[in-house]
């Protein structure tokens, strides 16, 4: 049995992230010092044995990363005994975690903002609990059924929507036997960290641990979201790395 992390970083030709980016400098720059410092972190927490997938390439704009590293990430788990891991570059792993198996289905871990789905007229669906794609569980024994309806979606892929890929990525999650949001919401693996930056950091902090249901000093894997503010978010994985166990 193989395990994977994988993890995508394309250098994106459009400032256009849905919003003109080009005041932040080079993104891609910003998001490969992040990668460097997540990186690091996964290497000393990731627990079991695995190796690191990276996929880097050069496309038009942002959407196409998604629907790429979709296909890729499936590419690689049909080939069969391999579980995977993805995380992107602007997650810190603070304390030793476990993934590989561990869990026997398609897993997503805590809520996005907002934490429920508008209904979205290109998929027509709408999701009570909306969970955040950027930590993300592929088993070896997930259903093929479950990718093939990602898969059918995945080719009618809507550019013009932010959350496309979690659109897909909830409706595979969700559509399994038995996920209930009691035995699958998980905040601890995957705290959103939206609203935290350096500035006013206990203020921050305190609203954070609040809208994630748990305490940051036990989260295992934090999510920085780079995409609101690239600069300012690196700055704060640099100390979160300080305070890494």
């Amino acid at each position: 049995m193989k395990n994977y992390l994988i993890r995508s970083l394309y250098k994106i030709k459009s400032p256009m992230w849905f919003d003109d980016r080009s005041s932040e400098g080079d993104l891609y720059d910003w998001y490969m010092k992040m990668h460097d410092i997540s990186l690091r972190s996964f290497e000393k927490h990731l627990q079991g044995d695995w190796e690191f997938i990276f996929f880097n390439k050069e496309v038009d704009n942002i959407q196409e990363v998604f629907q790429d590293h979709f296909f890729e990430i499936y590419e690689i788990w049909k080939q069969g005994d391999c579980n995977i891991l993805y995380c992107g570059p602007d997650n810190i792993m603070m304390k030793p975690t476990e993934f590989f198996g561990k869990y026997d289905d398609f897993r997503m871990f805590n809520y996005t903002d907002p934490k429920s789905s508008v209904e979205d007229n290109h998929y027509n669906i709408q999701h009570e609990h909306f969970f955040n794609a950027d930590v993300r569980y592929y088993p070896s024994t997930m259903s093929q059924d479950i990718w093939d309806m990602g898969l059918e979606m995945a080719n009618n892929w809507d550019f013009d929507s932010w959350n496309t890929e979690q659109f897909i990525l909830n409706k595979m999650l969700w559509d399994q036997p038995n996920r209930t949001i009691e035995n699958t919401l998980d905040p601890k693996i995957a705290y959103q960290g939206h609203q935290l930056f350096t500035e006013d950091w206990e203020n921050r902090k305190a609203y954070s641990n609040q809208w994630n249901e748990c305490d940051i000093k036990d989260a295992h894997i934090i999510h920085l979201h780079g995409s609101r503010h690239a600069p300012r978010k690196y700055a704060l994985m640099e100390q979160l790395e300080n305070l890494m166990e």
